[in-house]
């Protein structure tokens, strides 16, 4: 992240709502990971739900919902509670993930699990065309955002 880490993750602190930490952690993610869209989405039992989306050029999936047995990589972050990359040209790659990834028009994706009140929540997903594929250095910089959202989540859904 840049020099001014801190002084952009506070600003997270600030939020007031749910919709209004889910909007500015969107943006955040994709200011710092120079990334091409995020979405934050709800996950309720098998369904999940976009609340949040954020592109600098336009909407991506626009309120979408998938279910999430239908992607088991999808599924695999969310029960593993941990993050996962995927790119369109891995050979191992989930093919669904593949798939809705070139139907969205991107090569690349980094999905991250979101808790509140120590369970899942949702799912982070941050989506780019300008590289292959995400880093480890990517995923570190993305955790550092989820780490200081979560808490703050809790907070404001009373922990669920």
């Amino acid at each position: 992240m840049p020099a001014d880490t801190e002084a952009r993750l506070s600003a997270l602190d600030r939020e007031e709502s749910v919709s209004g930490l889910l909007a500015a952690a969107a943006r955040l993610l994709v200011d710092v990971l120079a990334a091409g869209a995020c979405a934050i989405s709800r996950a309720i039992g098998d369904l999940l739900v976009e609340l949040v989306e954020y592109s600098p050029t336009g909407s991506v999936q626009s309120g979408h919902g998938y279910l999430i047995s239908d992607f088991p990589a999808t599924r695999e972050v969310l029960d593993l509670l941990r993050p996962m990359t995927v790119a369109v040209d891995d050979p191992d790659a989930d093919e669904q993930e593949v798939a809705l990834l070139r139907e969205l028009g991107f090569n690349s994706l980094l999905m991250l699990p979101l808790k509140s009140g120590g369970e899942v929540w949702g799912l982070v997903e941050v989506y780019d065309n300008g590289r292959e594929r995400f880093t480890a250095d990517d995923v570190g910089t993305a955790e550092q955002v989820i780490e200081r959202v979560a808490p703050l989540l809790e907070q404001l859904t009373g922990g669920g």
